[in-house]
């Protein structure tokens, strides 16, 4: 059985997330949880945020044991890149500031 569990516009690139969640793919879920909480990086809050919710989502929607999980997939994605602020250059042009955010994508497996 697999249970899954997203979450969008987080606001790193999504370069700098797939550093952290490469650190925890493979690994049992409770194990994940305990290593990412650990991690002095931005995205690794994020990234617990998610697979503690994918655990949640296997454990009130599948009833199933959460010693079981094991993260199969995760991967981040490109988010909405927003043209919030305006950056004045020379000659009296005009650039934009790109802000990057992330989508992150979760997977857990029961069994193996």
């Amino acid at each position: 059985m697999i249970v899954t569990a997203t979450q969008i516009n987080i606001p790193m690139s999504p370069k700098k997330l797939a550093r952290v969640i490469e650190v925890v793919k493979g690994h049992n879920a409770m194990r994940a949880l305990d290593e990412l909480k650990l991690l002095p990086k931005k995205g690794a809050f994020y990234a617990h945020k998610v697979i503690s919710a994918a655990v949640a989502n296997a454990e009130h929607n599948f009833k199933l044991d959460t010693s079981k999980l094991v993260v199969t997939k995760i991967w981040s994605t490109d988010g909405m890149k927003r043209l919030r602020k305006v950056r004045f250059a020379s000659r009296g042009r005009v650039t934009f500031v790109r802000k990057y955010r992330a989508n992150l994508y979760v997977e857990l497996s029961y069994g193996k």
